[in-house]
C-alpha cells in the first residue's frame, strides 16, 4: 500500500515538473528537457529526478544540467504551489544516460554483424 502511494505520488511529481520545463522554464538554446524518470525516498521527503537532455554537444548538455540544478529551489516552489502534499521533497537533479547507453549497445551489437557477416563471405 506505502509502495502504490509512493508511486503515484512519483508520477504526479514526474508530469508536474514536465509541465513546469515546458510552460514555466523552456529550454534554453538548443536543449529539450524531458522527465524520464522519478524516484522518491519511503518518507516523501527527498525525490530523484531523472532528466534526459537532448543535444549532441555533451559541454551544452552539462551546463543545461547545471543550471537546472541552480534552478532547484525555484522548481520545487513550483511544485510546491501545484501539487497538494504537506511537505514537497527536496528535489536532486540528475542526467538520464540510457539512451546514449542503448544507442552504444546498438552500434556495438550491428558491428559485430558486420563481421560476421565479413566472415561467412
Amino acid at each position: 500500500m506505502v509502495d502504490y502511494r509512493r508511486q503515484r505520488v512519483a508520477d504526479e511529481i514526474k508530469r508536474i515538473i514536465g509541465e513546469i520545463f515546458i510552460v514555466d522554464l523552456p529550454p534554453e538554446g538548443s536543449n529539450l528537457v524531458t522527465v524520464t524518470s522519478v524516484k522518491l525516498t519511503s518518507d516523501l521527503s527527498e525525490a530523484k529526478i531523472y532528466l534526459s537532455i537532448y543535444n549532441k554537444d555533451a559541454d551544452q548538455r552539462q551546463r543545461g544540467l547545471k543550471n537546472i540544478i541552480k534552478k532547484g529551489s525555484y522548481i520545487r516552489g513550483l511544485l510546491g504551489n501545484r501539487i497538494s502534499l504537506r511537505y514537497v521533497p527536496k528535489l536532486f537533479f540528475y542526467e538520464d544516460n540510457t539512451l546514449e547507453y542503448v544507442d552504444k549497445i546498438e552500434r556495438l551489437i550491428q558491428a559485430v554483424h558486420k563481421n560476421e557477416e565479413r566472415n561467412e563471405s
